[in-house]
């Protein structure tokens, strides 16, 4: 069996050879035993019919004539088939000449071809992006079948790289619009810590970490006299570029609103009637802004459907400030918006966050939460601002493990000194 798969290894065009002459050489071997055995059953039938006869030749007299003759017959008979013999040596070797021709050329045009098919094939990408038929192909059997079905793929193939190639460029373009568009949202929110360094009665700072290029939350502080201190937090519905847009869009119209003298309610009422206009898209904002007196410590803040604010006195825990909330900006026109008084004392501070920090969520599904929240603020209670928010980032990361964000983590630490604690 081994020596058989020896015999049929190798190429098409071997494998040919062999098998045509395995079989020429069963059809002479057969022809030949057939060709032996009816020549000596002629021969001993020869022989039969002679010594029948032999006895008649004995009594007349005639046996030297009988040996004569019969031998003459015989030496006839050998060279007649010595003639067939040579006749069949003939013929097995114009068999033989024809067969392997035949071998060889049906070999060829099934060898050739497919040689020419996988030389253009292993070339494709090198010299040739594509494979077409060409004359050889055709040669109307299953070679001609396996050459268009290889430019029929061969020209989908080019058609699908030229497609990969456009939406690649496609994406670069969009990816530098994006890079570029997330370069302009970042530019918008103030960077620069401390904000203001000149003043010694508060200090702050604060983040945000989008979950894609271009984030929906933001923050903005600002000066809107020299005596009250503007805060915003908020986050806009949806994601991405629509998000960004509206970010923007919004956080012009608050800060516009705080530094021309309305309060928080009436700031969140007319921004809330202006992005009502044309909001054929349904977004809404959840806002909470609010406005310091810094020589005094007290403030009036509003609540737009966003986090609870947390709070913490001078020497105690940061703790959540719950009370009832208005809707968020940009849902229904013309309706009021809370707003409450609040009084800060030297030493306390107050953390505001977007939702992407409770809702941050690891690889078991569980939400970051409150509680946890609560818990990483409390374990360095007395840490400056920007402590604070790497404190809160390093244990989000750490409850995360490396799941994939899927919302903006925006974060503001605020600490209060007081006119009467002003440090250099």
């Amino acid at each position: 069996m081994d020596k058989l798969r020896k015999i049929f290894a190798g190429g098409i065009r071997r494998k040919i050879f062999s098998l045509v002459l395995i079989m020429i050489v069963l059809v002479i071997a057969a022809y030949t035993a057939v060709f032996f055995y009816q020549s000596s059953r002629v021969e001993r039938l020869v022989n039969e019919t002679y010594d029948t006869q032999k006895q008649i030749y004995i009594e007349n007299g005639l046996e030297d004539q009988y040996e004569s003759f019969r031998s003459d017959a015989v030496d006839t008979f050998h060279k007649e088939m010595f003639h067939a013999r040579n006749i069949l040596i003939l013929l097995v070797a114009l068999i033989v000449a024809t067969g392997l021709a035949s071998a060889f050329s049906v070999a060829g045009r099934i060898t050739d071809p497919l040689n020419t098919i996988t030389r253009r094939v292993a070339s494709q990408g090198v010299r040739n992006k594509q494979f077409l038929m060409e004359d050889v192909y055709r040669t109307g059997d299953e070679i001609e079948v396996l050459a268009e079905s290889f430019a029929k793929q061969s020209a989908r193939t080019v058609q699908y790289i030229e497609q990969i190639k456009r939406v690649t460029a496609e994406k670069e373009r969009l990816g530098a619009e994006l890079d570029m568009a997330s370069r302009i949202q970042t530019s918008q929110l103030p960077s620069q810590f401390p904000p203001f360094p000149d003043r010694e009665e508060f200090r702050l700072y604060a983040s945000m970490t989008p979950a894609r290029e271009v984030g929906g939350d933001f923050y903005d502080f600002f000066l809107i006299d020299d005596d009250h201190l503007g805060f915003v937090m908020a986050d806009v519905s949806g994601k991405g570029v629509p998000a960004a847009l509206l970010m923007m869009v919004s956080r012009v119209l608050i800060k516009a609103g705080l530094q021309n003298g309305k309060d928080p309610a009436e700031t969140l009422a007319s921004v809330n009637n202006q992005l009502c206009e044309r909001n054929e898209e349904e977004f809404f904002v959840t806002v909470w802004c609010a406005v310091l007196e810094i020589s005094t410590g007290k403030g009036i803040a509003a609540n737009a459907g966003h986090e609870h604010p947390v709070l913490r006195r001078a020497g105690g825990r940061y703790e959540l400030q719950i009370y009832k909330h208005s809707l968020p900006v940009g849902s229904i026109a013309d309706i009021p918006f809370r707003q409450h008084a609040f009084e800060l004392h030297p030493g306390d501070s107050f953390f505001v966050y977007t939702d992407g920090v409770a809702e941050a969520t690891n690889g078991q599904n569980e939400l970051y939460g409150a509680e946890r929240m609560l818990a990483a603020l409390n374990r360095d209670p007395d840490a400056e601002p920007k402590q604070v928010l790497a404190n809160m980032k390093r244990d989000i990361d750490s409850f995360v493990n490396g799941a994939e964000q899927f919302d903006d983590i925006t974060m503001l630490s605020f600490l209060y000194l007081g006119p009467s604690d002003r440090k250099p």
